[in-house]
């Protein structure tokens, strides 16, 4: 996973390399009839939404640095209420990387399609200079790869559906644990009022099994 992550910031580097320094570049005209300002606002409307879609790689991998993080450290939390902050966060963390995955699901086949038209507008096109040209096209090839590769690995092969399963089943287990700890008290005394320690925790319980059960049942993984 941390070599596959490493190849990713590289091509993020190279994308981000090769648009910006097409967005700028522009050749003199002289006597052609388009001008610079109309060349340049056509370049933009591929090479802006194309940016942001860059952006929306980049957050999804440190989204993915960052529920690795949270894995270790809540792999080895043994405190009951430090780890129920822990679990939020991990939730919130798998909600985030699954926005963030759907965002570039859906923005991904216009944004490759607004840059392929644009790069072939410029190969037949004397308004702008050769290199520029070939940027746009390497650009082209390196993020449509990367969206072909990528995107289908990351939604069910990569490490949001290791961490729904994670979830999946630390969700269970709170559920079972709560069941236990239900019937113990009212073993002890169904009718002893509970501490107020005892209301924090149980509320902090529901608040994080409401969140799993949400993440879960968006993702279609609440089996129970």
């Amino acid at each position: 996973m941390e070599k596959s992550l490493e190849e990713m910031e590289r091509k993020f580097d190279f994308i981000d390399g090769s648009l910006s320094t097409a967005a700028k570049r522009v050749a003199p005209l002289q006597s052609l009839a388009m001008s610079a300002k109309a060349l340049e606002t056509r370049i933009n409307r591929a090479v802006c939404p194309a940016l942001a879609l860059l952006h929306s790689f980049k957050l999804s991998e440190s989204l993915q640095h960052k529920l690795i993080e949270l894995s270790n450290k809540l792999s080895i939390e043994k405190n009951p209420r430090k780890r129920l902050k822990k679990q939020l966060k991990y939730v919130e963390c798998v909600d985030q990387l699954n926005a963030a995955i759907n965002l570039i699901s859906r923005d991904s086949e216009p944004v490759i399609q607004k840059l392929q038209e644009v790069m072939e507008f410029l190969s037949r096109s004397k308004a702008t200079d050769q290199y520029r040209t070939q940027r746009l096209k390497e650009a082209f090839i390196t993020l449509r790869d990367l969206y072909e590769s990528e995107v289908d690995a990351m939604r069910f092969d990569g490490l949001l559906d290791e961490a729904l399963l994670n979830l999946q089943d630390e969700f269970e287990i709170m559920l079972q644990q709560i069941k236990h700890q239900n019937i113990g008290e009212q073993q002890r005394d169904e009718e002893a009022d509970q501490t107020m320690v005892s209301d924090l925790g149980k509320e902090m319980e529901v608040q994080v099994l409401r969140r799993m059960a949400e993440t879960l049942a968006t993702n279609d993984c609440l089996d129970i």
